[in-house]
């Protein structure tokens, strides 16, 4: 699996990231991290004013605790320019060692290793909200250079394409509505490793999809495996309904595309579904 790479820059407060005006006052020494324009989130557009990030910072080898860490889930908040909070992130000493673990979006935590996080059932205002990205920056010695924070998306996305077939007369339908069927919204999430687990008690649900445009239509699901013919995907286009079944592993990380062809006859469209995996970056 290609890693999701987001270099972020936290700047907290007044502290600065700039080798020349760093304190040597070890209450003041900041932590820095940068990012560049090119990569994203979810969202093609990348983050946007007011999405938040949870951080913590433990001195290695201490495990990640729900509390009790060097940082305990500090809250940065990107406002278009750079990323603030509302404390300083600093180094314990100039001879620490300490694993740097972030996450997206910023949650109020509980459980380190079971962390409830849900998808929304309605995605069609967009899919960033139903993110969820995690990275780990592990054994990372005092330095007044930024560190790298390396995410990975721990979601599985699913792209549904419209295609004409080769007798399909017309244009695609510009009301068409899609709909992921028969997936569980819940989940934990073990903020030590990024993994996300489908809650086993939640309950199938459907969710409908966010139209891009008239030939693409995408949603983010919590990455589970449907051992069983169910409904899997719906279209619903000038009052018809199109109802395809399947049975499909989706795993974290990964993008699955699945081309929906449209073919005419004088009383219906029949739709097909082919597929293509690749890696969400």
């Amino acid at each position: 699996m290609k890693n999701h790479l987001l270099l972020i820059t936290v700047l907290l407060l007044t502290l600065s990231c700039q080798k020349q005006i760093i304190n040597t006052d070890l209450s003041v020494m900041s932590i820095c991290f940068i990012h560049p324009d090119s990569m994203t989130k979810a969202i093609s557009t990348g983050f946007e004013s007011g999405d938040k990030i949870g951080l913590y910072v433990v001195e290695n080898p201490a495990p990640l605790q729900v509390s009790g860490n060097y940082v305990n889930n500090l809250e940065a908040t990107y406002n278009g320019t750079q990323w603030t909070g509302d404390s300083g992130l600093t180094w314990p000493s100039t001879t620490s060692v300490c694993d740097i673990y972030a996450y997206y979006p910023y949650m109020e935590v509980n459980s380190i290793t079971a962390a409830p996080f849900s998808v929304l059932q309605d995605q069609s205002a967009g899919i960033g909200a139903c993110d969820f990205l995690w990275g780990k920056a592990a054994e990372k010695a005092y330095t007044t250079e930024a560190i790298p924070l390396q995410f990975s998306h721990k979601l599985s996305k699913i792209t549904l394409n419209l295609v004409k077939g080769p007798d399909y007369v017309g244009d695609l339908p510009y009301n068409a509505v899609f709909y992921v069927h028969s997936t569980v919204t819940d989940a934990t999430v073990d903020l030590t490793t990024g993994s996300v687990t489908k809650d086993q008690y939640g309950a199938a649900k459907s969710i409908t999809c966010h139209k891009v445009d008239d030939a693409t239509y995408e949603a983010v699901i919590i990455p589970q495996r449907l051992a069983s013919r169910t409904p899997l995907f719906e279209m619903v286009a000038n009052g018809v309904s199109y109802l395809v079944e399947g049975s499909f592993n989706f795993k974290p990380g990964v993008n699955y595309t699945f081309d929906v062809t449209l073919n005419t006859s004088t009383e219906s469209i029949r739709i097909e579904i082919g597929g293509e995996i690749g890696d969400w970056s």
